[in-house]
Order: structure tokens, then C-alpha cells, then sequence
């Protein structure tokens, strides 16, 4: 009873306090304007995604009363990309900056990172402590720029972050934990919440405060899931497969065609889709479609035989990173 209590705080705590920020938003004319890069044809209001951290740090903080260092570090770390967000929507921070101020929010999640379980890896290849911590630093920092490159169209993120969310809570229920861990569902609460609002078309954006908070935010509820042994190390990776698969292989290609990465561009494959539909809704309901019908699954079965994970995650990424080639290669040339 105590989680529906919160799950529904969350929900209603986002849809009021994105609500206010879209009246104010409105107000202050506080819009991300559309130009030649951009998915939308209208001034829409950004930094909807504040609405999403106020009400998923209010919630969880007061269920953790008590909270520990290590838990108050990890709030430290994701108020502080959701600030280095806030302003970067606002004024646009560079890159060296931006990247300096998301290593620093990485390294409060240390004494998280330090205590988790090694990772097995084929060859008997097992890292941990502080190789280990290395490696996740990276790969954090990469998903934070991962989320906030695919939050280009309507719902897309927010949508994900609902699915990642119950997935993994998902998971661990089918994995034997009968009790919920509150955080994640805590968190696709407060993302639901914003998402009645950033349907398409949608009324208001969750900017780089929303996409930057919602990376790191993913990123601690399933590094906290896996230090609990509730869940495994792969199925997290499994279950972003199609943002990984976007963003990665588009990265890869840019960077190999001479294109500067990290200046905006619409030529994610979920961007071309939807600019060819033109339809943002049917590109959201393809992304779930795989996420549901391809990747839970593969996520569950990584959880079965954790010693196959990086391989059952190559097999989830592999027809996935095809699909954005083709899509990038047919779209593109036939333009």
C-alpha cells in the first residue's frame, strides 16, 4: 500500500510541477525555437524535465529519511547534471565543460561504483573495484549523452524511461525478489507523469534538465538493483538496446564521415523515420514494439545465464544497429 501511495505521488508530484513549468515556461517565453536541426515546426517550451526530477527527489527522498553517505552522494551527483542540464538548456555550455561537469557528477557515485559485485566477462575476465568503477564511469557517462541525443522527437524518452523503469522491476520480481524496489518505479512514475504532457503533438520538452537527469537517474537505480543482487549486469544494457544502437551506431558514422559528433543533427535513424512517417507516435509505438516484443526477453534470458550476458546483449544490439545502418543509408541516399 505504502509504494502505491508513492508511485501515485510521483505521478500526480510530475503532472503538477510539469503543469506550473509549462504555464511559466509559456510566460517567461522560455522556448526552444525551432530551426533546420529541429523535429518541430512550433516554439515548444523546454526544461519540462525539471518536473520529473523535483517530483522523483521529493518522493524518494522521503522514503529515505535516513538516507547514508553513499545515498546522499547519489542525490548529490543527480541534482547536479539536472542543474548543469537546467543551464545548459538555457545558455548551451559547451562541450568541454558539459563533459567536465558530468565526469564530476560520476565520480560521487564512487562509493556506489567500489562496492558492486566483479562483472563476469568471457575468457575469465572478471573486473572489479577499481577497474571496474572505470569501466562504469564510461559507460554512465555515455549513457547520459546516449539519452540526451535520443530525446529528439515527442515521448520517445519519456516513454523509454516508463518501459526501462517496470522492466527492470520486471525482472526482478521474475528473478525470485518479491519485494519492489521502490526507486525505479518511483522514477517511471515521475516520468509517466511528464509524458501526459509530452505526447505528441507534444506541449512542452524535457530539455537536457530532464535527458541528462533521467541517464544518471537509470544508471544508479540498476547499479543499485545489481549491488542488491536483484538484478544482472547485462539486463539493463539489453533493455536500452535501441538507444544504444542509435545513438552508437550514428555516432560511429558521423565521426567517420568528418561531421563534428556532438553539434545537433536530425539524422538519428528515429529522426528519419519520423520525419518520412511524419508521425513522432508511430515511431514511439515501433520503439516500444521492440522493447516489449525483443529486448524484455533477451533481458530476461541474460538474467538466466548471466555467464552468456555480453553475448545475448551483442545478439539484442546486433539486428538493431543493422536496422539503423539501413534506415540512415536508404532515407539519406533517397533524400
Amino acid at each position: 500500500m505504502l509504494l502505491v501511495f508513492m508511485l501515485i505521488a510521483a505521478f500526480l508530484i510530475a503532472f503538477v510541477s510539469t503543469w506550473s513549468w509549462l504555464r511559466l515556461a509559456r510566460a517567461k517565453a522560455w522556448l526552444d525555437r525551432p530551426n533546420v536541426r529541429s523535429s518541430h515546426h512550433v516554439p515548444i517550451p523546454l526544461g519540462g524535465g525539471t518536473g520529473i526530477v523535483v517530483a522523483f527527489l521529493a518522493v524518494w527522498v522521503w522514503q529515505h529519511q535516513a538516507s547514508s553517505a553513499r545515498e546522499l552522494s547519489v542525490i548529490a551527483a543527480v541534482v547536479l547534471l539536472a542543474v548543469v542540464g537546467l543551464i545548459d538548456d538555457f545558455y548551451r555550455l559547451g562541450i568541454k565543460v558539459r563533459l567536465v561537469l558530468q565526469l564530476l557528477a560520476v565520480a560521487l557515485l564512487w562509493p556506489m561504483l567500489l562496492e558492486l559485485p566483479e562483472l563476469s566477462l568471457p575468457f575469465s575476465i572478471k573486473p572489479h573495484g577499481t577497474v571496474l568503477a572505470l569501466l562504469l564511469s564510461l559507460a554512465i557517462v555515455w549513457l547520459v549523452n546516449l539519452y540526451n541525443f535520443m530525446d529528439g522527437i515527442d515521448a520517445l524518452a519519456a516513454s523509454e524511461t516508463v518501459f526501462v523503469c517496470t522492466a527492470m522491476a520486471g525482472l526482478t520480481v521474475l528473478a525470485g525478489f518479491p519485494e519492489l524496489d521502490p526507486a525505479v518505479l518511483i522514477l517511471g512514475a515521475a516520468a509517466a507523469g511528464f509524458l501526459f504532457f509530452n505526447l505528441p503533438p507534444a506541449r512542452i520538452f524535457m530539455g537536457d534538465a530532464g535527458s541528462y537527469f533521467l541517464g544518471l537517474t537509470i544508471a544508479t537505480s540498476g547499479l543499485h538493483l545489481i549491488a542488491k543482487g536483484m538484478l544482472g549486469y547485462w539486463a539493463l544494457p539489453v533493455l536500452l538496446g535501441t538507444f544504444v544502437a542509435d545513438a552508437s551506431t550514428t555516432l560511429v558514422e558521423r565521426v567517420l564521415s568528418g561531421a563534428v559528433w556532438y553539434h545537433p543533427h536530425r539524422s538519428h535513424a528515429y529522426q528519419l523515420l519520423a520525419a518520412r512517417w511524419q508521425s513522432h507516435g508511430l515511431v514511439v509505438l515501433l520503439n516500444g514494439a521492440i522493447n516489449v516484443l525483443w529486448l524484455f526477453p533477451l533481458a530476461w534470458w541474460s538474467q538466466q545465464q548471466p555467464d552468456f550476458g555480453l553475448w545475448i546483449t551483442l545478439l539484442a544490439w546486433l539486428p538493431l544497429v543493422l536496422a539503423v545502418r539501413l534506415i540512415r543509408k536508404k532515407v539519406v541516399l533517397s533524400s
